[in-house]
């Protein structure tokens, strides 16, 4: 006999069975600590185990709790996740309850011997949430008809119930859950209708396609119905939601219905409490009788409302979630949403058309997320903003038409953690109060407003701030200290105001600081000792200020990976330490004083992406290590004194974007993790219900690179710059041809060449361009001809080559069809529609093209001299003979000179010999 507070033998083998099957796939210690009664004992009395319950008159194990079980943090899961052996449970004849969750089991196995499944056909609820397991286990759980509810949500069911019933034998179920699991097909092929005991039902997460089945009116009990998150379309079919008067929760977000659905279905439905519909046509007026229901969450994001806040609101007192973001709404928020709403705790209103001023209730409220940015909101902030609302967690106000200064009973709100007022017209200094009380802030974006006064006094008591952005306002005066309170400073953004002073040499004080970014201030003096402080940084813009003298850089920058230093007054050498760097991806130091040549002692296994030194006094050659930097896209190296031709390593230019080559270094992402309520506080259920809110703020700071093209300045910013490549020799010394390799890379966006003496002919190679946008080589010293096969450049919208020697006809076909002949111009010899002038019969026809890209034009210019100069001399001779055998022409000779001198006749015989001697001279 067994007493009533002992497990049986078998059973109590069976659990030593268990924990011995955790520990051989488990942490040794970890097991032990999770099933901290199980021990070698077979005098112990099981029942008191730990995670276990047995039936109190017969002994048996009735619950058996295995959840979070098995931990992989500290074992190698390289051939996969364990697999459970379903005979564990054979000796458990009365189990009612496994649960087996969040253990990330990857399958399981039969006890062929036996030739059963394992577990008790008695069971009633069953727990495999969060693991792993696949279609093979659908069998087993369609013979479990004894379940009332079955978690299955987050496993690998992609196939779903294959079988014709689908789960219609499972007819005693009352609670499904098979969220995220990604299954297919239509609801009605899962036998779901068959289910008519369900109460709670949740399906969300999957790819459920289709319209929504009529048979769902038969399941009247059902009290929760969450469908979000499929691809179910069609229109709602108002007679299910008409019978379904039991639910409580509904949820029908993210699919893609069709047509609109009127709230006043749900008038009668007094027990509904959470309602979240998105991406549907929702009309929201028009209710025959103030609704019956009394709502703890609503959520109606992008379902196109429009008009003002929805009236049947007013007749809701017991709110405490409210999404009505990305509408149609406008007017202003009534007073009566946050007075009749005492519990209300967030409260989003984002990307409407909201306008007015902000008004709050006369009291206290709890209020935690308040997010009503991009709108159309006025006025002043409320005196009393932070005494009404204390308890703020999260604040967005954004993107807003805000004025005047931030209150100084901001200062009250002790646990704010996020704060955005960007974006507005805020004005005045910040106030002492709310540099002192907001003791809780991580993250702080006050940019694109009007801010004056000094920034980071002394007293600053932010000492949690770790996000700063205080970038495009108005702040001067010198960057005092007070920042040093915060030492966890992860961001600081002090861009674009009036700063004066020097560089802080504190900067170097923060050990987690990532982003330093102080561009277009007035800030001056040396850069080389604060740069030297400074560990960890992997931006720095220092760019736009009054810097001057010597930089240096050493080892100690080695996370550092993008350096803005451009219109400075930096000179000296460019320090070799820069690009022997292997981590920096973007070295900008345009527009500065720098001298000496480009350093040769370059690491070809450099990450450089980016190398911008235009507008410097940098001379001699281009170094040919240069061009063997694998990752390199974008060089401007324009407007220095450079000399010497494009070096000849350029024939491996086309490593420059290698096939396949991914990278996301121009932008850093970071996030804040902001406590945010979870269903469970609104809603009770044994189902996994979730809130579409986010409690993990993610941003980026996207890197920003300006570069020539299409003859203006662009800005390429983030993961735009991954495709962007361009090349920017122009305005110096350079010389030679140009090398046909360059025609070598296809992806290739932009190319100026112009203001050099580069000779020779344009590469017939360059229409291999394919992705070129902007080419220009004009003021060069090019002849030969135009190739035709440019036109096959489809992308082409910038092309120049002004001010050459080239001749033949111009292309004038496809992209080329855009051009005029101010895109040719200076180039005497050209012909062709788009320079208004027709092309010679008689004109040499091109040579072939040899392998080694040879001049075509050679014959062709020596057969332009024989025939210029023997026409020259006839001419000459003609006019000789002519004024000495007739003395009446030779007085109308004279008169045609003086009047040409005095003519624009002159220009002409003057232009003429000019390009008679460039022609010879080449």
């Amino acid at each position: 006999m067994h007493g009533h507070k002992s497990c049986w033998d078998s059973e109590r083998m069976g659990l030593l069975e268990i924990k011995a099957f955790i520990k051989s796939v488990s942490d040794m210690q970890y097991a032990d600590a999770i099933l901290v009664s199980w021990v070698d004992n077979r005098t112990s009395d099981c029942c008191s185990w730990e995670r276990i319950k047995c039936n109190a008159t017969t002994g048996r194990v009735m619950e058996l709790s295995l959840s979070d079980a098995i931990r992989v943090n500290s074992i190698d899961v390289s051939d996969g996740f364990p697999i459970i052996n379903m005979s564990l449970f054979v000796p458990f004849q009365e189990l009612h309850v496994l649960d087996l969750w969040n253990n990330r089991f990857e399958g399981w196995e039969e006890n062929k011997a036996s030739n059963t499944h394992g577990i008790s056909k008695r069971l009633k609820i069953l727990n495999i949430g969060y693991n792993s397991f696949n279609d093979s286990l659908v069998p087993l759980l369609t013979s479990l008809t004894s379940l009332t509810t079955l978690l299955l949500q987050a496993n690998g069911l992609k196939e779903g119930f294959k079988p014709k019933k689908g789960l219609a034998n499972l007819r005693n179920l009352e609670v499904l859950d098979v969220s995220g699991n990604g299954l297919t097909g239509s609801l009605t092929m899962q036998g779901i209708c068959e289910l008519k005991n369900l109460v709670e039902l949740n399906l969300s997460g999957n790819k459920f396609d289709g319209s929504l089945p009529q048979c769902l009116s038969n399941l009247t009990y059902l009290r929760v119905l969450d469908l979000s998150s499929n691809q179910l379309s069609g229109s709602l079919p108002i007679s299910v939601f008409a019978n379904l008067t039991s639910l409580e929760y509904l949820s029908l977000s993210d699919n893609k219905f069709q047509g609109s659905f009127s709230l006043s279905v749900l008038a009668n439905h007094s027990r509904l409490e959470v309602l979240q519909i998105s991406r549907l046509q929702i009309e929201t007026e028009n209710f025959p009788w103030p609704p019956k229901f009394q709502l703890k969450v609503l959520n109606l994001q992008h379902c196109n409302v429009s008009g003002t806040i929805p009236s049947f609101l007013q007749y809701q007192y017991d709110l405490r979630y409210i999404d009505l973001s990305h509408n149609n709404l406008d007017g202003t928020i009534p007073t009566w949403l946050l007075q009749n709403n005492t519990k209300l705790e967030i409260l989003f209103l984002f990307n409407n058309f909201l306008t007015g001023r902000l008004h709050l209730p006369d009291s206290k409220r709890d209020l935690l997320h308040l997010v009503i940015s991009n709108n159309n909101f006025i006025g002043t902030l409320p005196d009393n903003f932070g005494v009404i609302l204390p308890e703020l967690v999260y604040l967005d106000m954004s993107q807003n038409s805000f004025v005047g200064s931030i209150p100084p009973s901001t200062g009250y709100m002790e646990r704010l953690l996020f704060l955005d007022l960007s974006s507005n017209n805020f004005s005045g200094e910040l106030p002492k109060q709310f540099l002192t009380g907001c003791v809780s802030l991580e993250f702080m974006n006050l940019s694109h407003n009007l801010f004056v006064g000094q920034i980071f006094p002394k007293y600053m008591n932010l000492t949690q701030l770790a996000w700063l952005y205080l970038n495009n306002n108005q702040f001067t005066g010198r960057l005092e200290e007070g920042l040093l309170n915060a030492p966890s400073l992860y961001i600081l953004d002090v861009s674009n105001n009036m700063l004066s002073g020097q560089l802080p040499h504190w900067a170097g004080n923060f050990s987690n600081l990532d982003v330093l970014l102080m561009s277009r201030n007035s800030l001056e003096g040396g850069v080389s000792v604060p740069l030297s402080n400074l560990q960890v940084t992997r931006i720095l813009d220092i760019s736009g200020n009054k810097l001057y003298g010597p930089l240096e850089f050493s080892s100690n920058h080695s996370s550092l990976r993008h350096l803005f230093l451009h219109n400075n007054s930096l000179n000296g050498t460019i320090p070799n330490a820069l690009l022997q760097s292997s981590q920096l991806t973007t070295l900008d130091l345009r527009d500065n004083e720098f001298s000496g040549s480009i350093p040769h002692l370059i690491n070809e296994d450099s990450n450089l992406r980016a190398l911008l030194l235009r507008g410097n006094n940098l001379q001699g050659n281009i170094p040919e290590p240069l061009c063997h930097l694998r990752k390199l896209s974008i060089v401007d190296i324009s407007c220095n004194n450079l000399n010497g031709s494009i070096p000849s390593c350029f024939t491996n230019i086309s490593l420059w974007m290698e096939e396949g080559d991914s990278f996301n270094g121009f932008v850093i992402w970071h996030g804040i993790l902001v406590p945010f309520p979870s269903m469970g506080n609104y809603y009770n259920s044994i189902l996994s219900l979730m809130l579409p809110g986010e409690d993990y703020r993610e941003s980026s700071q996207r890197v920003e690179i300006k570069f020539m093209a299409k003859n203006r300045y662009e800005s390429y910013k983030g993961d735009v710059l991954n495709y962007m490549t361009g090349l920017d020799l122009s305005s110096n010394e350079l010389t030679g041809d140009i090398p046909s390799e360059i025609g070598l890379l296809p992806e290739l966006h932009a190319l100026n060449l112009s203001h050099n003496h580069f000779s020779g002919s344009i590469p017939r190679s360059f229409s291999n361009l394919k992705m070129i946008e902007s080419m220009d080589l004009s003021y060069n010293e090019l002849s030969g001809r135009i190739p035709l096969e440019l036109s096959e450049l489809n992308y082409l919208s910038i092309f120049n080559v002004s001010y050459n020697d080239l001749l033949g006809p111009v292309p004038n076909s496809r992209q080329f069809a855009n051009f005029d002949e101010n895109n040719y111009r200076g180039n005497p010899l050209l012909c062709g529609p788009p320079v208004l002038k027709n092309c010679r019969s008689d004109l040499p026809p091109p040579l072939p093209t040899t392998p080694a890209e040879e001049d075509e034009s050679a014959i062709d210019k020596v057969a332009f001299n024989w025939s210029f100069a023997a026409s020259y001399v006839a001419v000459i001779l003609g006019l000789m003979a002519i004024l000495l055998l007739n003395s009446y022409w030779r007085r109308q000779w004279f008169l045609l000179v003086d009047a040409c001198i005095d003519s624009s006749c002159f220009y002409f015989l003057y232009k003429l010999a000019f390009y008679r001697r460039r022609l010879g001279q080449s």
